[in-house]
């Protein structure tokens, strides 16, 4: 009696993975294309400088700050971030409509421009919950607008993968900022680093909203 057991074949068994660096050279060739997108481009360079920023001032930062220039202690510290994040959760929806009537671009630079200017004045001697309020609110304006503003410049079958690369300026962003700051920090003062984070957000702003001009009169140009 022949007792070898047969084989099953089922589609599942047969399915052959992709090594790793055959999935990543294919995502790279689908992101060269979209790179090539002056408006991704742009979105794409100005979520980096946003989350370079921000992981710099909100993240390293403003608890240092908190601790060692107004004394605060752990559960006041986390009574802030937790009135910051409540004013978000507010904010998001009635900002979000905002947006749908005034626009993204205007939403994401007015939002910058208040993240900005909170942290240019939170070393100085001004009222802290307002200073605050303000940065939230910053926040709540700009939740939103990148992700739908790069969702209308690309086709349904680049959608995915626009704002995978989103996230990934995003990301890298966030790791260069939290580290570099924290560095120069510590050569310098907490002032003058939180100083130089809003300094390079309100000009990587500008930079957007020029870019965002330039690009507006392009197309024109080319569709008259």
């Amino acid at each position: 009696l022949d007792e070898t057991k047969p084989t099953l074949d089922f589609p599942w068994t047969q399915r052959v993975t992709p090594p790793f660096w055959t999935e990543a050279s294919n995502a790279v060739a689908q992101w060269i294309p979209l790179a090539q997108n002056p408006s991704v481009r742009t979105i794409l360079i100005m979520n980096a400088f946003y989350w370079m920023s921000l992981a710099g001032s909100q993240m390293t930062l403003l608890p240092l700050l908190l601790t060692d220039v107004h004394g605060m202690t752990a559960t006041q510290i986390g009574q802030v971030y937790m009135g910051m994040s409540t004013v978000q959760i507010v904010g998001n929806p009635l900002f979000a409509r905002v947006m749908d009537r005034v626009g993204k671009i205007p939403a994401m630079v007015g939002g910058c421009t208040l993240i900005g200017s909170s942290m240019a004045v939170l070393t100085l001697d001004w009222n802290l919950v307002a200073t605050l309020g303000l940065w939230s609110v910053g926040s709540s304006m700009l939740s939103t607008a990148p992700v739908a503003y790069v969702s209308d410049n690309v086709d349904d079958t680049q959608r995915a993968q626009a704002i995978a690369m989103l996230r990934t300026s995003g990301d890298v962003g966030f790791l260069v900022g939290a580290s570099v700051t924290g560095a120069w920090a510590d050569w310098t003062s907490l002032e003058l680093a939180m100083q130089s984070s809003a300094g390079m957000l309100l000009l990587a702003t500008t930079w957007f909203g020029v870019r965002q001009y330039a690009l507006r009169v392009a197309q024109q140009k080319i569709a008259a």
